[in-house]
């Protein structure tokens, strides 16, 4: 490099110098955590009720299957007691969304196609998967809720890993359990609640706010039916549910203090006007 010529960051200039040479003024634009984006407890808390509330809806799911195959309950009452929650759903969600009355009329015409398809191709459903183990059906249903828990909406409905693939194995799955039902009406209110579940009570979570207070309500909810089936179950779902509600969420903000962004020259060049 010649006398008295002072090395800058150009790309085009020649200074005699290896292309990985740095001055001391290199680390001078250093600078850490100039984006911190910090999470605070409470936002932390909130995000884990949501998984809470994916997780509880599993699992009351998964109860009302047992409840159907144990006929400690008719399709008829759960079929009715579907059909008045979805109505009570629908009417918050109108509220929350100020629908129109085309849309209304539209919804409504989806909803019975939809009864009246699923009433119809329940025996050819049921029929489906009754060659395979029960074994292997109820491993590969705990595959599917897992893969529809992981790839699950926590947030804003334009944020998710895979919308479609959370959907599709949640379905696949209840599809599957729906084969070791009694009857084809067992399998139709089973599907019906298994929509109702993972496709339509998303839409109407996220218009919620208040997701501790949802997550509450279903917790305790599915602990008093989960006490019929088996106290150790029990005991296992408390101390989940503390697990993602509370400790998670304490762990996730205290780990931010070790959080240690660098920027500086090396970043990628951003063209300002």
């Amino acid at each position: 490099m010649a006398l008295g010529s002072q090395w800058q960051k150009k790309l085009y200039e020649n200074y005699g110098l290896p292309d990985n040479y740095t001055d001391s003024s290199f680390l001078e634009q250093l600078r850490k955590n100039i984006k911190p984006n910090n999470v605070t407890l409470t936002e932390a808390v909130i995000f884990g009720a949501s998984i809470c509330i994916q997780l509880n809806i599993v699992i009351l799911f998964v109860i009302i299957f047992i409840w159907l195959n144990k006929e400690w309950t008719s399709p008829n009452i759960i079929l009715v007691s579907s059909i008045i929650l979805t109505m009570f759903g629908y009417f918050v969600y109108c509220l929350k969304e100020q629908n129109t009355f085309t849309k209304l009329t539209k919804d409504f015409r989806t909803a019975l196609i939809f009864l009246t398809f699923g009433y119809i191709l329940s025996p050819v459903l049921k029929t489906l998967t009754e060659t395979i183990s029960t074994d292997t059906i109820y491993a590969m249903t705990i595959l599917m809720f897992l893969t529809h828990l992981i790839f699950s909406k926590y947030g804003s409905l334009q944020i998710s890993l895979s919308d479609s693939l959370s959907i599709t194995s949640s379905i696949f799955g209840s599809l599957m359990l729906a084969s070791r039902l009694a009857s084809p009406l067992h399998a139709f209110s089973l599907l019906t609640v298994a929509v109702q579940c993972f496709v339509l009570l998303p839409f109407v979570m996220y218009k919620l706010s208040n997701k501790i207070l949802i997550s509450t309500v279903l917790t305790f909810s599915t602990l008093y039916f989960l006490l019929f089936i088996s106290l150790t179950i029990s005991y296992v779902f408390i101390v989940s549910i503390a697990f993602l509600h509370f400790i998670c969420p304490c762990w996730y903000v205290r780990c931010q203090t070790y959080k240690d962004n660098i920027y500086g020259p090396w970043d990628e060049a951003i063209i300002t006007a």
